[in-house]
């Protein structure tokens, strides 16, 4: 099942109305997902943790957490941005055993 419609299935979404900003909030999720990992792509064992922080921001504001829109270029802010900083502890240890070291 893909991660967009299992997010609007757990948080009851029936409509495609809410789709562009769970797109959004899904790809930043997977962003702070990988910069975590120090990886370029998010591992597909990790989709429910993607998955676990669109829900919790999406809930968080009751998909209302978008404070602009900008449509040339396609600009969209939240009031609140998914972050690696937005990470519990049981996130942060599931993601932990796909973490590459980082070399400079």
């Amino acid at each position: 099942m893909e991660i967009l419609e299992a997010v609007k299935r757990l948080a009851g979404i029936e409509t495609n109305e809410q789709d562009g900003v769970l797109q959004l909030m899904i790809a930043d999720a997977s962003a702070a997902v990988r910069d975590y990992c120090n990886r370029k792509e998010c591992p597909a064992e990790l989709s429910y943790v993607v998955r676990e922080l669109v829900l919790d921001h999406y809930r968080m504001e009751n998909g209302d957490d978008v404070a602009s829109i900008k449509r040339g270029d396609t600009q969209i802010n939240y009031k609140n941005t998914i972050t690696k900083d937005s990470f519990t502890a049981r996130q942060q240890d599931a993601m932990y055993r796909y973490r590459l070291v980082r070399v400079m």
